[in-house]
């Protein structure tokens, strides 16, 4: 009796395959991904200090947050600091269908657009911090030559005055990143349909609404979810335009940063972190669901 060696389907062999080429990425994300999360969890249930160690307590520091105002204040800002996701989004599409349009020197202007993409964020940070300046700023000294305020504006000291700034910088990096996004899904319209709607004769307006924002909705939804995740996990900015604030002013990762680099306490920033990655979560989950529900026919 001759026994023959065993085969493998044809699909369960691609599948085998398939898993051999993907086991590197599942390792290395389950290396630097879950496992850091497993002990970031872990660690939040520890009074931990760097010389002094840890000690297990338990939920005690997921209970202590809802008794710091400190927590509440950040979280309130970060949840703010979302509002920037709409701007971003209508300013930076408008942005891609000028620059689309076929205009003198359009290729300047998209680089301009896209040069705060590039440069490094600590010096557009202080840059901006020196122009937003309550003594010596650029902008203020504006403000008072011109009329418009008798005294200069408290851009980086007054709350909300200082968090609204903030954002007006994050706006002002980001237009250009999300513009790229939303010019490489204008390329992909058809221009026979925004010719036929020409000769139909559909106004500016009208094609906008009914042709080129339908069809932009995947890329509009790409643009939604990266920008309200960044603004949920704001943090250079806060640090470098707002060095001297109070905690009340900044957001809930400028609060973790504190909490675990400036207090010691890794303990209870892991439960913060804890705490903004299951919130980061949730709303991602719900804007997928919203937008689903928006698209669906």
């Amino acid at each position: 009796m001759i026994v023959r060696p065993t085969k493998f389907p044809a699909s369960e062999s691609k599948n085998l395959i398939a898993f051999f080429f993907l086991l590197p990425a599942l390792a290395a994300l389950t290396l630097f991904s879950f496992c850091p999360m497993a002990y970031i969890f872990l660690l939040g249930m520890q009074r931990y200090n760097p010389v002094q160690g840890g000690t297990f307590i338990g939920f005690q520091n997921y209970l202590n947050l809802f008794r710091d105002t400190n927590f509440w204040w950040t979280l309130l800002n970060s949840i703010i600091y979302i509002a920037v996701t709409p701007v971003l989004i209508i300013l930076s599409l408008c942005v891609a269908m000028i620059i689309r349009e076929k205009i003198k020197g359009r290729k300047i202007f998209r680089t301009i657009y896209f040069l705060p993409v590039v440069t490094p964020i600590v010096i557009t940070g202080i840059a901006w911090r020196w122009l937003l300046n309550e003594d010596v700023g650029l902008l203020n000294f504006l403000i008072v030559k011109s009329g418009i305020s008798a005294h200069s504006v408290h851009w980086l000291t007054q709350y909300p005055v200082n968090l609204i700034s903030v954002m007006g910088v994050t706006i002002w990096r980001g237009i250009g990143y999300y513009m790229v996004i939303f010019l490489a899904g204008l390329m992909g319209i058809p221009k026979e349909l925004e010719e036929a709607s020409i000769i139909d004769g559909a106004s500016w307006f009208q094609r906008t609404l009914h042709i080129t924002v339908p069809l932009l909705k995947p890329s509009i939804t790409l643009v939604f979810i990266i920008s309200s995740i960044s603004a949920i996990k704001v943090f250079t900015e806060i640090y470098i335009i707002l060095p001297g604030a109070p905690i009340q002013n900044k957001t809930l990762v400028a609060y973790m940063y504190q909490t675990a680099f400036e207090h010691f306490d890794l303990g209870y920033a892991s439960a913060l972190g804890v705490v903004l990655f299951l919130f980061t979560l949730v709303f991602s989950y719900m804007n997928m669901k919203l937008l689903e529900r928006g698209s669906a026919p």
